[in-house]
């Protein structure tokens, strides 16, 4: 039975050592592309005031004003802002995957 504890906490462990590097990687990436014009909550950098907060976005009906609330969504506007809504503001961030799926991630822990 203790292995068995021990283990389940080890990975407990693993798992929240992996959100939190994951966590961590989102921050940074927020932090290079959005904060300049997002608030982030989390994100000391992240105050800009050109678009809107992204405080409760996960909440929120729609993204961009027109697609629905979603993860597929979400990184589709992170990424290819311009192919929503050309000419925006909002342009296209050249993110990997991997940062793109952090940031969707880490906006929508924020609810």
């Amino acid at each position: 039975m203790r292995g068995v504890i021990a283990c389940c906490l080890g990975a407990l462990a693993v798992a929240g050592c992996a959100r939190g590097a994951r966590d961590e990687l989102a921050r940074q990436t927020i932090a290079a592309n959005c904060g300049a014009c997002h608030t982030v909550p989390g994100v000391g950098t992240a105050r800009g005031k050109v678009g809107p907060s992204l405080a409760g976005i996960g909440s929120r009906q729609v993204i961009a004003g027109r697609l629905p609330n979603s993860r597929a969504n979400m990184l589709h506007w992170i990424t290819h802002a311009q192919s929503v809504e050309p000419g925006s503001v909002m342009p296209d961030i050249p993110l990997t995957p991997a940062q793109a799926g952090a940031v969707a991630d880490y906006l929508y822990s924020l609810d």
